[in-house]
């Protein structure tokens, strides 16, 4: 996804009403042989949230069009026009995120030119007016005519008296902006959320100004997408402002919840709501206490350290204030915080007893002890897991001439691992070479290498700090060497035991 921001700053009257409106669309999506979006329309929610909770527009006010198509978004621009008649108000924020391409947004299967929404706030009788699109591929809208563009963060961008705009995209004309995952929404919109909410108030006097929240959310793109598979994005802007003053999207310190972080040291939090897992903020707190914006309800606040995490949980009443401080958080593991596209790398170790079915006649079932090693780091596509697996079995045959067997296995694969906040569920596959060692009653040993390979299902439970209990379910075959050749066996296994992340 691509995100853009164009500011218009049209010079009001000598008065203007103070009330504000708003219209926030979000289509997951676009033209037919377009990739379905995940997160435009909760990216467009979260936007109308922030903007009712601390950007001072009434719910009355604010129109939420999700599933939209290009007819129903032009009724909505109309009616909007409507309710505006007897302006000029104080501002008019329209916030847009789907598919686009070549300036022309995709909703659902149908088209609307970018052009329409600039001229209808063009238009809008009010002293202030603010698009925000987020969608796929706009770097292109990024030219217009007689702006000046640059990539790095505005110093200073004013509002009071202000003829002019401001052209803001979160990715170059050549770039891919990105949704993640971990986040659960676009990078851009996610930091320019969370600055609104508080994250970018530099100047801790509870205002967060256009400056600030672009500043914050420019800088927070570059870093979370740095490593990323579809490359850094860089976002840039145009601007063309004249004027005294600063512009002022939201007010965080008067809001009616708040969760204030009362830890002097910088440091790297995570705010994760308890009841959906949503990320509300993923901030890098600078040096002193940081006041919050939030919805009331419960939160997991997580702190990165050097060796660990420090994390607790808090409630944010609907009036007034939580506050935690340093001796207030809980030492716990390092947990994962996901990166875009796949969880953060992380190295695990289980040891586990189990059984499984026996290779040749006689001997129908064999206990043993696996030993195996994991890392969750993104490879390809789907894939975003690779194990290591050491796995020893033994067992006495029961027939006439009984023998003892030992089967040593040494298995390589990768899968997917879908995780959660109590634990996780991974299927893949793995082969390897499999060392067979037979004694006879007779002092005679035979020995024969084969081939293993199984598809692999497990499962795992968070019991406590970096421990795990799992179980794992195996399905496969081996190709094993007997006394008339080689031979496919089929072969099914089980496994539980304990795991430790580090």
């Amino acid at each position: 996804m691509a995100f853009v921001a164009l500011v218009l700053l049209a010079g009001g009257s000598a008065w203007a009403d103070g009330r504000r409106f708003a219209l926030v669309i979000g289509e997951n999506r676009g033209l037919l042989t377009e990739e379905h979006l995940r997160f435009a329309e909760s990216d467009a929610q979260r936007f109308r949230d922030a903007l009712v909770e601390v950007g001072g527009v009434a719910p009355q006010d604010v129109v939420l069009l999700t599933g939209a198509t290009a007819p129903q978004v032009r009724e909505a621009l109309t009616a909007l026009s409507s309710r505006m008649a007897g302006g000029p108000y104080e501002r008019l924020t329209v916030f847009f995120s789907s598919h686009a391409g070549d300036g022309v947004l995709h909703l659902a299967g149908t088209e609307l030119p970018l052009q329409e929404l600039v001229d209808f706030v063009k238009a809008a009788p009010v002293r202030v007016g603010l698009l925000v699109v987020d969608a796929c591929q706009s770097g292109s809208v990024t030219r217009l005519k007689g702006l000046r563009p640059s990539e790095l963060p505005p110093t200073r961008l004013e509002a009071t008296g202000v003829e002019g705009r401001v052209f803001i995209s979160a990715s170059g004309a050549d770039e891919y902006a990105q949704e993640s995952d971990s986040l659960g929404g676009s990078y851009f919109t996610h930091f320019l959320v969370a600055g609104l909410r508080g994250a970018a108030d530099t100047s801790k006097d509870g205002r967060v100004t256009l400056e600030e929240a672009y500043a914050w959310a420019w800088a927070r793109t570059i870093e979370a997408t740095f490593a990323t598979r579809g490359g850094v994005q860089r976002p840039a802007f145009s601007v063309d402002l004249r004027g005294q003053g600063q512009l002022v999207l939201s007010e965080p310190g008067a809001a009616k919840a708040r969760l204030t972080l009362a830890v002097e040291a910088p440091g790297r939090w995570l705010v994760v709501a308890e009841d959906s897992g949503a990320v509300l903020a993923d901030v890098d707190k600078p040096s002193g206490p940081l006041t919050l914006a939030l919805p009331p309800g419960g939160y997991r606040l997580k702190l990165r350290t050097k060796d660990g995490l420090l994390e607790r949980g808090v409630t944010v009443p609907a009036a007034g204030g939580a506050v935690v401080r340093g001796e207030d958080l809980e030492r716990a593991s390092l947990v994962q915080v996901a990166a875009k596209g796949g969880p953060e790398s992380l190295l695990v170790f289980s040891l586990g007893g189990g059984v499984s079915s026996g290779l040749v006649s006689g001997l129908s079932v064999q206990p043993g002890v696996e030993l195996r090693f994991r890392r969750d780091a993104y490879l390809l596509g789907p894939l975003n897991q690779w194990a290591l697996a050491l796995a020893w079995r033994t067992g006495t045959s029961m027939d006439a001439t009984p023998f003892t067997q030992h089967e040593f296995e040494l298995r390589v694969g990768t899968g997917h691992r879908f995780a959660w906040r109590r634990g996780s569920v991974a299927v893949g596959v793995e082969v390897g070479p499999l060392l067979v060692l037979q004694s006879l009653p007779n002092d005679t040993a035979r020995t024969s290498l084969g081939v293993t390979g199984a598809l692999d299902l497990e499962g795992r439970l968070k019991v406590g700090g970096p421990v795990e209990l799992f179980l794992l379910g195996t399905g496969g075959a081996a190709v094993v060497k007997k006394s008339s050749g080689v031979a496919v066996v089929p072969r099914l296994g089980a496994t539980a035991g304990v795991a430790v992340s580090f």
